[in-house]
């Protein structure tokens, strides 16, 4: 089920599967997301959790493996409505014995997608409802049109950080071809997807997340750039599927709950 919410300044349409971000359109329509196409990447905004990466044969937890799917599975799950308003709406999934088989915790876990003016924010919370600690990871993968405009070029693009010693990243396709790139250390969480030119583009902010990549697919020239915040590992750890050993786990006590924010605009 697709849901729409919406204010003055822009409407945004999620759908209950996955709980995946489908389109953010400007109150003028100028939409933002990419628009799903299978001849690039047939997603737009996949939810990552309780897993970050690729999955050659298994995740072991401890001393276990489970047939964990690559990026966690509740991309694959239906979500139900908790809540909602004209410019908010809050999406859950609670553990079941289908998710316990490949992640043996009993969780909640929510989506809330909130417009202040033009500003869509995107909260993940967490709660662990085991009787034990609760080690995931964690991410967003929103994917944006790039370039934005009729007769521009991706190459035209580049990635603006808010932190001054970090330059700016021009964008050329080749520089993915090795997968994504991440950023880590990052003192101020902002960076902007912008023109060279006109300097318009979107600004992103992921202030809970201690990392982020950017990912376009491998020799594709696929004309959209995505912008994941993480808190799942580092590029080196991605063939180690050793939840526990992965760089930034995240871990809840029982019955302790997190939420991790990240929210873009247009600029």
């Amino acid at each position: 089920m697709n849901i729409t919410i919406k204010n003055e300044y822009a409407a945004v349409t999620c759908q209950t599967f996955g709980a995946e971000l489908l389109s953010y359109q400007t109150a003028e329509g100028k939409e933002y997301l990419w628009q799903k196409d299978p001849a690039y990447w047939a997603k737009t905004s996949p939810v990552l959790f309780p897993y970050i990466g690729p999955v050659m044969q298994a995740v072991v937890i401890g001393e276990k493996a489970y047939d964990m799917p690559r990026h966690g599975f509740v991309k694959d799950a239906e979500f139900v409505v908790a809540e909602q308003g004209a410019d908010y709406v809050v999406l859950s999934i609670a553990a079941t014995e289908t998710t316990k088989a490949v992640f043996p915790y009993d969780f909640l876990f929510t989506v809330t997608f909130r417009l202040t003016g033009p500003k869509l924010s995107a909260v993940y919370g967490v709660v662990n409802k085991s009787q034990e600690e609760m080690p995931f990871l964690i991410g967003g993968h929103p994917a944006f049109f790039c370039p934005m405009e009729e007769g521009e070029q991706f190459t035209e693009y580049l990635l603006q950080f808010e932190d001054e010693d970090v330059e700016d990243l021009h964008l050329q396709y080749p520089l993915f071809d090795q997968d994504a790139i991440l950023y880590e250390n990052l003192t101020r969480r902002t960076v902007k997807l912008i023109h060279q030119c006109t300097e318009k583009g979107i600004q992103f902010d992921f202030p809970d997340y201690p990392t982020v990549a950017f990912w376009t697919p491998i020799k594709k020239d696929a004309p959209f750039l995505c912008i994941e915040p993480w808190c799942g590992g580092t590029m080196d750890q991605v063939p180690d599927t050793r939840l526990l050993e992965k760089k930034y786990v995240q871990y809840l006590k029982a019955g302790e709950a997190k939420e991790y924010l990240f929210a873009f605009q247009p600029c």
